[in-house]
């Protein structure tokens, strides 16, 4: 029996593997733990499982082709990978991460030629970018979330947390919640989804506060 392709996000380290950059210990580390799992993995044993934790839409601050700033609705997810090895032992991958990753940034340094006074341009590891992988919009963003839940066999829609990240905004300032419902999730606008959040009990009215000052509990 053939291994499934089991699709977890590596594109972190082909990301500095292509710019050909040492990895880091923790990539090392994770990108090992990864390959474990996939060579451990016996699916005559039983299926594989993708149960989905959470799903986050989150506002992202980036800009247009002019340089104005503007808002995006971006989505993150986080699941558990189950399997069995050769032997019927559990396996685990937790809490794995989809949707963002990291890629290198460079600056560029000269050094001069001492024989001829040739500026010589080197290009420098600068540390590293957060690059997020799924756009939402109106036109996509049922269809997109379905997708992923649908293509994760282990996932029950009550059991996943459904968070909201927002930044700084007229309505107040930044923060998160994990109180809305599937349908209010997928159905709901950016603006939406922060107005539900930020109203008093919380998306469905009915959240507890968290301190003296009335301000709804937000997670």
């Amino acid at each position: 029996m053939s291994k499934p392709d089991i699709q977890f996000n590596e594109k972190t380290w082909e990301a500095f593997e292509k710019q050909k950059l040492e990895l880091s210990n923790a990539m090392l580390t994770q990108k090992g733990i990864l390959g474990k799992f996939r060579s451990n993995f016996k699916q005559e044993k039983g299926p594989l499982h993708i149960i989905i934790n959470t799903m986050n839409r989150r506002q992202v601050m980036t800009y247009d082709d002019k340089g104005s700033a503007i808002k995006k609705d971006f989505l993150t997810w986080n699941a558990n990978y189950h399997g069995k090895d050769w032997v019927d032992n559990d396996l685990w991958i937790r809490e794995h991460i989809h949707g963002i990753h990291y890629e290198p940034k460079f600056k560029t340094t000269f050094t001069q030629d001492l024989e001829t006074g040739e500026m010589i341009p080197k290009k420098e590891y600068n540390g590293a970018v957060e690059v997020y992988d799924i756009e939402l919009t109106d036109k996509n963003r049922k269809q997109v979330i379905e997708d992923i839940i649908n293509n994760c066999n282990g996932s029950i829609i009550d059991n996943i947390k459904f968070y909201g990240h927002f930044t700084n905004s007229p309505q107040g300032p930044s923060f998160r919640c994990n109180l809305y419902t599937y349908d209010q999730f997928i159905n709901s606008s950016t603006e939406e989804l922060e107005r539900l959040g930020r109203k008093q009990g919380g998306p469905q009215g009915n959240a507890p506060y968290q301190s003296k000052d009335g301000k709804p509990y937000l997670v």
